[in-house]
């Protein structure tokens, strides 16, 4: 840890040299404001300089708030960085944060669709504000996204205790915030995108998206319906197992009946019928038994789910002091998957071919629903903001279904139902004074599981920044959260279920720099302490039965760097670095399951002599890091070893609203473990060429 310390320390010098420079002459440029007063189609240029930063966010602070004066840390993504990098779903983006990992793309798992980060796992995808339905964020189109905010620390002070219906509970990482694309009423436009690519061993991949934005009826109600529809061949499928579709939709209505109240609702559709497939084995960090690309998937092996649901929103500026929103929301997920995978414990040995295979099937069905108010209180005192947020909410979560799997020849099968209800309340209090931005805030919930387990939990929160002189140059911040989940779905010794709660504390600090005009950099050192989270204990008097106990302690600690902006008005940057240190305090072991130091880098350069064309590049790398079966250390031959790779591309304007792309990702066709499931591996792409025709009028 010393030397990730010690370049932390030499950011703050830095940062606080920049602040001793005399303020600049000229104000830093801002973005133009929207077009408000007329229905005027905008043109757009054919290939824009892509931009890295957005000027407002309310992730994670419930109002908005410059990115570089919240008290925390918040990575976001914006809408021209998940078109370069040309994710398939939302899982294959966030691979390329560093500090952010998923166990595994799939559906058929109790912990699918949820994510890791800062070392703590369970964190949840909400889209919109509502927490999606089990497993399908993973799989969700990007295109179909204004924005990805990540939340880092524990959130219960802003969303509370995270869970679903039919697993555990977590979410002291952080969470995923989705932000879809919603209807404008300030321009007309019509976006269109093809786009093809291929890999050798990878397969073939055709999609179209589509995203179109009317205003009608004087400004006051306004449609936008963005699409995608994906064409896959996958590499690794065997013959005769086919292609796999994929569409996805989320229409938005918005409505103004007076200028100071907007409705909106917006919906969202996506279904997906692919080849199954869940993994390789592997053993000292390469492929066994198959290559990189292999498969133990059959022919007729599927994966099929359909996703449907909208939100109702309402927002409403009662007076100028007085801001009301209303949600309501319901999501609705059945999936249905047959598959024949690698063998997923430690039981596996290449030797005897019976344990290679573990066949499994299921269907489930899962629903969402979500109901809340918020008021919002802003007013001014002299050179003082204040702001007060007071809000409700309820969430309830319901999954049921069957399911089988066979391991080494054994068939286990099950059918469960389950549902969880949270109804909570969020009190926060936001001061902005010279230069200074203060936020403390408490979440209280009840939660009942059907499991017939009752919790209340109280999460507070409190953090600061500070811009140094308010020359907007050098801004520190800390914060100290706390999170409280409650341990429902896992059994005691008598049976029962717990009903005790863990906690998660999170302390950090750190300092934003801005050394020109828009680009930002940013330092942050966080510890992470969780405790009274279950663990699993084997009976003295019958060796065959396990249960849990509430006594769980670990902590994870480290560093995180990120440069974000333009570092002129033709060169834009992303860069991001993450440092985690994990450690089980129960059992005195520390080790490596997540990649100790992982970084991600993609910068875009528009060429004035090569008729503004914008080129890209970039690349990531992930060092060594150990697999774990249900959680544990599995042993060093489970290592997945480091993983470099490098992408470029060309976006070039051939009329005056079109744009042709051209690019290659992972370029030396590096190959390695991108995510696990116990011990069943997923490889990242290979080598992969891409070309995209771009209209937008």
């Amino acid at each position: 840890m010393k030397t990730p310390y010690t370049l932390l320390a030499l950011f703050g010098l830095a940062g606080a040299l920049a602040a001793a420079q005399p303020a600049p002459l000229e104000p830093a440029p801002t973005e133009p404001a929207p077009a408000a007063e007329t229905n005027a189609v905008i043109r757009v240029t054919a290939a824009p300089l892509p931009k890295y930063r957005v000027e407002d966010n309310s992730a994670g602070t419930l109002v908005d708030l410059p990115p570089e004066k919240a008290p925390f840390t918040i990575d976001t993504l914006t809408e021209d960085f998940i078109r370069e990098r040309n994710a398939t779903d939302l899982d294959g983006l966030l691979a390329l944060q560093p500090g952010i990992y998923q166990g595994g793309k799939t559906i058929m798992s109790r912990s699918a669709g949820t994510y890791t980060i800062r070392g703590y796992g369970g964190s949840e995808v909400l889209f919109g504000g509502v927490p999606l339905t089990i497993g399908i964020g993973s799989f969700l189109d990007p295109s179909l996204l204004e924005r990805v905010d990540v939340v880092k620390g524990p959130v219960g002070g802003a969303y509370g205790g995270q869970s679903n219906a039919s697993t555990s509970t977590g979410g002291s990482g952080g969470a995923i915030l989705l932000s879809p694309k919603r209807a404008l009423f300030t321009e007309d436009f019509y976006d269109f995108m093809l786009k093809g690519s291929y890999s050798r061993v990878s397969g073939r991949r055709m999609k179209f998206t589509a995203d179109v934005n009317k205003v009608l009826a004087d400004e006051r109600f306004a449609v936008r319906v963005p699409l995608a529809y994906e064409w896959r061949e996958p590499g690794w499928a065997p013959s005769g197992a086919g292609h796999g579709t994929t569409l996805s939709v989320a229409p938005s209505l918005g409505f103004r009946p007076l200028d100071r109240l907007e409705i909106g609702l917006d919906l969202f559709y996506q279904y997906s019928n692919q080849p199954a497939y869940q993994g390789i084995r592997t053993r000292d960090g390469k492929p066994i038994i198959t290559g990189w690309d292999g498969t133990y998937t059959r022919p007729g092996d599927r994966m099929r789910f359909q996703t449907h649901g909208g939100a109702l929103r309402l927002n409403g500026e009662v007076a100028d002091w007085l801001t009301l929103r209303t949600r309501v929301a319901a999501y609705q997920t059945e999936s249905r998957w047959d598959y024949r995978g690698p063998n997923s414990s430690a039981n596996f040995n290449p030797a005897r071919p019976a344990t290679w295979y573990e066949p499994s099937a299921g269907d489930r069905l899962a629903r969402n629903y979500y109901a809340g108010q918020d008021a919002v209180f802003t007013f001014e005192q002299g050179a003082a903001k204040h702001t007060l947020l007071a809000g409700l909410n309820a969430t309830r979560k319901e999954a049921s279904g069957w399911s089988w799997f066979s391991s080494r020849g054994v068939p286990v099968r099950s059918y469960s139902s389950g549902s969880q209800t949270k109804i909570g309340g969020v009190g926060q209090y936001t001061l902005e004074a010279h230069g200074f931005t203060l936020l403390a805030g408490v979440r209280g919930d009840w939660h009942d599981s059907e499991n017939h387990a009752h919790a209340w939990t109280v999460s507070p929160r409190l953090g600061f920044s500070y811009d140094i002189a308010e020359l907007d140059r050098v801004v520190l911040f800390a914060n100290v959260s706390l999170t409280d989940t409650p341990n429902f779905n896992y059994k005691k010794w008598t049976g029962e279920y717990l009903d005790s709660t863990w906690r998660a504390i999170q302390k950090e600090v750190g300092v934003r720099v801005r050394p020109m005009n828009a680009l930002w950099l940013s330092g942050t050192l966080f510890r992470i302490d969780q405790d009274h989270t279950p663990i699993s204990e084997t009976s003295v008097i019958d060796p065959s039965v396990s249960y849990y106990v509430d006594n769980g302690k670990t902590y994870s600690r480290g560093i995180e760097f990120s440069a974000t902006g333009d570092l002129t008005d033709r060169w834009s940057l992303y860069f991001a670095y993450t440092y985690i240190d994990y450690y089980d305090k129960t059992n005195g072991i520390r080790f490596d399951r997540f990649p100790p130091h992982a970084l991600s880098l993609w910068t875009s350069y528009k060429v004035a002599w090569l008729g503004d064309a914008v080129v890209g590049f970039g690349g990531r790398w992930r060092d060594d890091w150990e697999m774990t079966f249900r959680g544990q250390r599995a042993g060093r031959e489970y290592l997945a070893k480091n993983l470099l790779t490098f992408d470029a591309s060309l976006d070039f304007p051939i009329l005056e609203n079109f744009t042709l792309g051209f690019a290659v990702r992972n370029i030396f066709d590096t190959r390695g473990i991108e995510s696990a499931r116990n011990l069943q591996a997923f490889a990242n792409d290979g080598r992969t060429f891409e070309c995209s025709l771009r209209w937008r009028f």
